[in-house]
């Protein structure tokens, strides 16, 4: 047996930081948080620092609510490669969800799964 344990920094303290000196952070912080919420559906938190998820979460939250904040991102000392590159995958994750037909896809699954063997009680 394996003894081990895992520990994740999540990405909503820096979220919170970063958002503290904006205007209207209370249209852009319930966006980025739900976006932070989104990732945790991806391996994303596992491959990235928490910082940087973070900053794609609030670029997207930016982006949904219209929020033009593209001086303060220029002005910060980031890899905006990295950004966008967590922002794609949270991209494709929506994308996933838009195109995924649940009465189609689930009776393939289901059957594709292996059957409990039943015992017969004596």
């Amino acid at each position: 047996m394996m003894d081990c344990c895992l520990v994740l920094y999540h990405p909503y303290r820096p979220l919170l930081q970063y958002i503290h000196e904006w205007n209207n952070k209370e249209t852009i912080l319930p966006t980025a948080w739900n976006v932070v919420n989104d990732s945790y559906r991806t391996d994303i938190c596992l491959l990235y620092a928490p910082h940087q998820i973070a900053l794609a979460c609030l670029h997207m939250a930016c982006v949904i609510t219209q929020r033009d904040y593209k001086q303060w991102f220029a002005e910060l000392n980031i890899d905006l490669d990295k950004i966008l590159e967590i922002t794609r995958h949270i991209l494709n994750l929506y994308e996933l969800w838009k195109n995924f037909d649940e009465k189609k896809e689930i009776p393939a699954l289901l059957a594709k799964m292996p059957k409990p063997k039943c015992q017969t009680s004596r």
